[in-house]
């Protein structure tokens, strides 16, 4: 609890002393009014950096796990709370599995700093699609690998990707553990408590969902949302993120 304490706390004051990104405003008309479901959250980055909460109608959360190192303790069907009083539904349910959600059932998909985590990130995107209703926004914030302790690792191949979608890859897999332990950077990451201690977290990953299976660029990000016929709209580079949002065939 007191990491996930930390983390909380951490990521608040990070994203308050920052102001929105540019053209911040555009983002917000595409999703603004409608009704949306975020994997993965609450996040900072969207009350500040890119304030999405406010001009969305609705949003219900989506964790893989009762307890999180990000969210502390949850309840499935207590209240997503995503920004000071307001608040929609809280699922429990893997990202690559939201067979509980109706098809259609929302006009927006958000996810910031998530699809990393996941080890099957297409099966994941697949699920998402299926819950955005026609002419939806599905929206991704991930993290720019040169700012953070992935500097050293290789953007993941496109190809690699469509193979995990087509062996069922499951997310208890560890297929990049050894790529990780040898090129993760431990001085950016002083909560990994270096390598031996990043193994055997890593070991219990289907748990605890701590590892970036995966390393993004814009190029890469581009090609997933075409792959999956989407039509992309906007793009960003920062800082700290890759953002794109893209739009569900009607």
């Amino acid at each position: 609890m007191l990491k996930a304490y930390y983390w909380n706390l951490r990521s608040t004051l990070r994203h308050a002393l920052r102001k929105p990104m540019p053209d911040f405003e555009k983002y917000q008309a595409l999703l603004r009014g409608k009704a949306g479901l975020e994997i993965g959250g609450p996040s900072g980055l969207f009350v500040r950096d890119l304030p999405l909460y406010k001009p969305l109608k609705s949003l219900d959360g989506v964790n893989f796990s009762g307890t999180t190192v990000w969210e502390g303790r949850i309840t499935d069907g207590a209240p997503y709370r995503y920004l000071g009083r307001r608040a929609g539904r809280q699922f429990i349910a893997d990202a690559t599995d939201l067979t509980r959600l109706p098809a259609g059932s929302y006009d927006v998909v958000i996810s910031s700093n998530n699809l990393e985590h996941v080890a099957n990130p297409f099966k994941a995107i697949d699920e998402w699609l299926r819950v955005l209703r026609p002419g939806g926004h599905l929206l991704l914030v991930l993290p720019r690998k040169e700012s953070n302790f992935d500097h050293r690792r290789p953007v993941t191949a496109f190809e690699h990707l469509l193979e995990d979608h087509r062996r069922g890859t499951t997310e208890n897999d560890l297929t990049h553990l050894e790529e990780i332990l040898e090129l993760h950077d431990y001085e950016r990451d002083p909560l990994a408590g270096g390598r031996e201690a990043m193994r055997q977290r890593a070991l219990a990953n289907f748990e605890n969902r701590c590892l970036h299976h995966h390393v993004f660029d814009p190029a890469l990000i581009d090609r997933m949302l075409r792959h999956f016929q989407l039509q992309p709209l906007l793009s960003h580079t920062t800082t700290l993120n890759h953002i794109a949002v893209a739009r569900k065939p009607a």
